[in-house]
């Protein structure tokens, strides 16, 4: 904290940090009054929280239910646009599910298998918004097949008809049911989502909040006092997702806002009544009565939880620059309890604190007290954290040094990052969605290998049916056959192999079309009528190559860069699982620099408010990003390179989620600034007792070391328990979260700032 921060000469140092009584500014003169205030209404004040919570608590529970795991999908696309072509022209379901069989014993041709397979079908299509259930392929061992279960609602209402799909399942597998059933595809996969991210959050919280109160009773050594911050944020918490529920019947929300709603709804909660009730008992101890100690706590821990929960919107808010629903859903969705938990903070906690008064240090835990770092009554003149301040003023060119060399070292490994979009594949092996999914995958291979899906139409809108347009269609599919990591096509002029007679040739196969006589033909009829409608159809490509990997990338690019050459005359659009991937990874980071401009400004705008000075806003979104970086590069090391993977049950797939590096961005810029924020305040305030830049630095460092590190420690807590939950995105969130926290209390807020 060099003389940038109030300009004026150094004083020399005393060899002791004196207690200084700190004057009455402007600023603390608004704080004081609305202090004052709060104390006067705090019955009031109380009383409205308590209705608010009783209203919250029913629809609290139920956001799970109104959530959705979609929002991926970006309308505009070349992938959309094609996808969008084949649901209007192929007349093909824009929902369905599938419901694949598979026996131990029997096989599909079997008279009992076929029965079964039958009986569902018929229960199947009597089913409300069912438009029809076929039967597909026969699988690779025999003894696999699958019906696809079509509606006419989207994906978010099929979920609701699930219950019913599941109820025409067998029970049990017997002589007339020899064949086990799985639901999987889209509502299926939406499904097993919402409820694994239920009920992972709720064990993440039977983990983390005894912890929480248990580390709250060490700080604190009374009961009271340690109960507060988990009282704020299991209030904190329900009202925002009461108000979550009402945001997602009127507008697509993403499951994954639970996610982000608890884990920043529980750590900033606690951590902003724990900076309060401490600097509460601290001004108690310095012989303020409760009202006066309610006034001052408002007046100094409130400013500062106010521009922190502002630095925090406004990373939240850079998410709907991105402009995409998931990531606009994820951005209200922590505003709303960020929002919730900082109104919290400067309401509710400071009633409670007027109505506790010197009850807030009842029921004393003497053993907790003894093993705590500091005496939270009083000052720490002497100790680890005055010691430490000491060492960093007297050698900060060293300590300078020391602290970037470490977080490079963790940062260096984002240079390697290869983000990429997860799927399905993400979900526990032990849910009926993933199972029915990978049976489905290993018996039928040719339709599961990511397909690529180019869409062909004429440019006058005619008969797709020509000679010349058949010469353009069978020129891509030997192309296309031709390009590495490609192990199929499927075309009008490149037929599925079947184990009946050899395909027609070439030739033939187009004197069948222009006839019409291919109508005749059973298995080509089929095709026409699945691939082909009017002006327009579609050529399938398989590939080997992994979602987003390089070869998979490369595989579309030179399909897109050569249709249009390739079949002169026709439009073509390239759609299906990997293009959709690639656009969605594409769009995302050409609107992240935008979302990183506005909240460095923002936020950079919001500090120079508060302190007033241009130097330390500019050096705090220094430091961030620096300690951003760190916590990429860590992400990169354990979750695309596979470092501990075993000790934290998940099996790399070598990339990273395209969405995780954003989140953690919008997210973290502004959680980081909390402890900035209290630091900087802290020394601030210090400055203006003392008017004297080093001490104020380390009487500043030793006040909040002690009490940013336990919230850091409680933060911790929170997040990493959700680092060892089962959803992958969590797994990373959690992680990310943990690391990057630990990393701004210790190496940061502890030696580069100061």
């Amino acid at each position: 904290m060099a003389h940038d921060l109030l300009d004026v000469p150094n004083v020399p140092e005393s060899p002791e940090i004196a207690a200084v009584p700190t004057p009455v500014a402007h600023g603390n003169r608004i704080g004081l009054a609305y202090g004052h205030f709060l104390y006067r209404m705090r019955w009031f004040i109380l009383a409205i929280w308590t209705v608010a919570l009783a209203i919250s608590i029913p629809f609290a529970g139920q956001v799970a239910q109104v959530l959705s795991s979609g929002g991926y999908t970006l309308q505009g696309s070349e992938s959309v646009r094609a996808n969008d072509t084949i649901s209007a022209k192929l007349q093909h379901s824009p929902t369905s599910s599938l419901v694949v069989f598979q026996s131990s014993q029997a096989y599909v041709t079997d008279a009992a298998y076929a029965s079964e397979v039958q009986a569902f079908i018929a229960s199947a299509q009597g089913l409300k918004h069912v438009t029809r259930a076929t039967r597909g392929l026969t699988g690779v061992d025999n003894q696999t097949t699958f019906v696809t279960v079509s509606y006419d609602v989207d994906e978010s209402k099929a979920v609701d008809l699930l219950p019913a799909l599941r109820q025409l399942l067998p029970t049990h597998v017997d002589a007339s049911h020899p064949a086990q059933a799985y639901i999987t595809g889209a509502p299926a996969i939406n499904d097993a989502y919402s409820s694994i991210i239920s009920e992972d959050i709720a064990g993440a919280e039977k983990v983390s909040l005894p912890i929480a109160l248990v580390v709250l009773l060490g700080v604190f050594g009374t009961l009271i006092a340690a109960g507060l911050p988990l009282l704020l944020a299991l209030v904190a918490v329900p009202v925002a997702l009461a108000i979550l529920y009402v945001i997602a019947l009127h507008t697509t929300t993403s499951i994954f806002v639970l996610n982000i709603a608890t884990i920043v709804g529980l750590g900033i909660a606690i951590d902003y009544s724990l900076f309060m009730t401490r600097r509460f008992r601290e001004e108690l101890a310095g012989g303020k009565s409760v009202r006066e100690a309610v006034a001052w706590t408002v007046a100094t821990s409130g400013e500062a939880i106010m521009f922190s929960g502002l630095t925090v919107l406004i990373g939240f808010s850079g998410l709907f620059l991105i402009g995409v629903p998931f990531m606009t859903s994820i951005g209200i969705g922590g505003m709303v309890v960020v929002g919730a938990a900082a109104v919290a903070a400067l309401t509710l906690l400071p009633a409670l604190l007027g109505l506790l008064g010197t009850r807030v240090n009842a029921v004393r835990i003497p053993l907790l007290s003894r093993l705590t770092m500091s005496h939270p009554d009083r000052p720490v003149e002497r100790g680890f954290w005055y010691r430490l301040a000491r060492l960093v003023t007297r050698r900060p060119i060293m300590v300078l040094l020391v602290s970037i060399a470490l977080l490079v070292a963790l940062g260096w490994p984002v240079f390697a990052i290869n983000p990429a979009t997860y799927g399905a594949s993400t979900l526990p092996s032990t849910t009926p969605a993933q199972q029915g999914l990978e049976i489905f995958n290993r018996q039928f291979p040719s339709l599961n290998q990511n397909p690529i899906q180019v869409v062909l139409q004429t440019s006058d809108g005619g008969n797709i049916l020509t000679d010349s347009a058949l010469d353009r269609i069978t020129t891509l599919s030997l192309w296309l056959s031709q390009q590495p990591h490609v192990t199929g096509v499927t075309s009008l002029m490149s037929l599925p192999a079947t184990s009946n007679a050899p395909a027609p040739d070439l030739a033939t196969l187009k004197t069948l079309y222009l006839t019409g006589a291919y109508q005749q033909q059973p298995g080509i009829a089929s095709l026409v009528q699945a691939t082909t409608a009017g002006d327009t159809t579609v050529v399938s490509v398989t590939t080997d190559a992994p979602i987003d990997s390089l070869a998979g990338v490369a595989l579309v690019d030179g399909i897109r860069a050569h249709d249009q050459a390739l079949v002169p005359g026709l439009h073509a659009q390239v759609g299906g699982t990997q293009a959709l991937s690639i656009d969605f990874t594409r769009y995302l980071y050409s609107r992240f620099p935008y979302s990183i401009l506005f909240v460095l400004c923002a936020t950079f705008i919001v500090l120079l408010i508060m302190f007033r000075s241009v130097i330390l806003p500019l050096k705090a979104v220094l430091v961030n990003t620096l300690s951003l970086a760190a916590t990429y590069g860590a992400l990169v090391f354990v979750f695309q390179q596979g470092h501990f993977q075993d000790l934290l049950g998940f099996t790399s797939n070598g990339t990273v989620d395209a969405t995780i590096p954003i989140l953690i961005f919008c997210v973290l810029f502004g959680l980081s600034m909390d402890y900035e924020v209290f630091l900087l305040s802290r020394i601030r305030e210090e400055w203006r007792a003392t008017q004297d830049n080093r001490r104020a630095v380390e009487r500043g460092l030793t006040m909040t070391g002690a009490v940013i590190t336990n919230a850091a420690l409680l933060f911790i807590i929170v997040t990493g328990s959700f680092t060892f939950t089962r959803m992958l995105q969590t797994k990373e969130i959690g992680f990310g979260m943990t690391l990057a926290v630990l990393v701004d209390a210790t190496i940061v807020r502890s030696l580069l700032v100061p």
